[in-house]
């Protein structure tokens, strides 16, 4: 940390709680770091499943977030510490929101110095337990959210998870959709927005801390954080929430969701079942339903249902992602992440087209075995993937 974070990170737990707002406006000259970093980005027409589906969307898309939530002065000065450290880390806007929703699901922002029964060795903003690290980093604000955001460096493209997802990677709550961390999603970006003095928040009239901005930056002049006046769509946090409520889950609403307890990607081999194409792996009554079905287009047609993809785990939907930003779903919500989706092709040609033999035979007899081809998928759509077929039949 350079003496600078460290001085504002220092007068932030240090400060009494009737000025502890004050802070706020020093820490607007960690944002530079926010701006810098600020990436992500989201493809449209994708599956967002990303976790239990009615769960989720009822928790991340209950409001806005556009004011800054009614912090207590304690509340506010424990947020402002978690800002200033991913500044510091350069862990961006994304990862300020993570920390702050985080600990706001954890304890409510304040430095509890007692857990609670599943956790009685719980302590601090995060509820970090005994195997975290000493207790007196623990309950020293700036030293829990460093053991979080080390942990959440770890998680392979944390930057393109849907945020609660990232924040049960790290925590491992009881709630493996992450529905707790998305509840306070909204809250998290209003209450970094009001830390970064933006519109509604506890600054409002701060302008331009750090100067005139950048060539590259224009926006820093007045928007240190990076975040736009929208920050939900402004790119800056990584996941696109308004694209995520607006999609519903899905464009036409099939998405089988998260099953079994475990994570988008990383399901275990030994909850999968092969299918008759090697290599490839599936929910159980998915693979079933598959074989059955290609067994059918094999006995009309001569040959079985060429398949490029089933199960896609965590990493590679990462990988995939970088290759691929406009087409591959963002990682954590694709349906190949639940192994309820393939990639099909056609034999002897490069790809399948909406007027290839086998994607005109499983139009008319796919639904017969409990598998689409979503409407966001179809021509005219703005994201045609004659390939991309989903399971909704049926239960693990």
């Amino acid at each position: 940390m350079n003496r600078t974070s460290r001085r504002l990170v220092i007068a932030a737990i240090a400060t009494p709680t009737g000025a502890a707002v004050l802070v706020v406006a020093l820490l607007v000259t960690t944002f530079a770091a926010l701006a810098s970093t600020s990436d992500g980005d989201t493809g449209s027409g994708t599956d967002w499943s990303g976790g239990s589906g009615v769960a989720i969307r009822a928790a991340a898309c209950a409001s806005t977030g556009v004011a800054a939530p009614g912090l207590t002065p304690d509340q506010a000065a424990n947020a402002a510490v978690i800002v200033a450290v991913a500044g510091e880390r350069g862990l961006g806007a994304a990862g300020a929101v993570i920390g702050v929703m985080t600990a706001l699901t954890e304890s409510s922002l304040l430095n509890v110095d007692y857990g609670d029964q599943a956790g009685p060795d719980s302590r601090g903003l995060f509820q970090q337990r005994d195997s975290w690290g000493p207790a007196s980093v623990r309950m020293d604000p700036a030293g829990a959210a460093g053991l979080f955001f080390d942990r959440l460096e770890t998680i392979p493209g944390w930057q393109q998870l849907p945020p609660w997802m990232a924040a049960q990677q790290v925590q491992h709550s009881a709630f493996a959709d992450g529905s707790n961390y998305a509840a306070h999603y909204n809250a998290a970006i209003a209450a970094v927005r009001g830390i970064a003095g933006g519109a509604g928040g506890a600054t409002p009239n701060v302008t331009d801390p750090i100067g005139a901005g950048t060539a590259a930056d224009p926006d820093t002049a007045d928007d240190p954080t990076g975040m736009g006046a929208d920050p939900d769509t402004a790119g800056a946090l990584g996941f696109d929430l308004a694209a995520f409520c607006a999609a519903g889950g899905g464009s036409d609403g099939l998405t089988a969701g998260g099953w079994g307890g475990y994570s988008n990607g990383l399901i275990p081999a030994a909850a999968l079942c092969p299918l008759s194409a090697a290599g490839q792996l599936l929910r159980c009554d998915a693979a079933r339903q598959w074989d059955a079905m290609s067994a059918a287009y094999q006995a009309a047609s001569g040959a079985p249902i060429c398949i490029t993809d089933s199960y896609r785990s965590l990493a590679a939907q990462v990988r995939l992602r970088a290759e691929k930003p406009t087409l591959a779903a963002v990682p954590g919500t694709s349906n190949h992440g639940w192994a309820l989706a393939v990639d099909l092709c056609e034999a002897g040609r490069t790809a399948m087209g909406f007027s290839t033999p086998a994607y005109l035979w499983l139009k008319a007899n796919a639904a017969s075995f409990g598998w689409v081809h979503p409407a966001w998928a179809e021509s005219g759509q703005g994201q045609e993937e004659p390939w991309h077929w989903e399971y909704i039949g049926g239960t693990p």
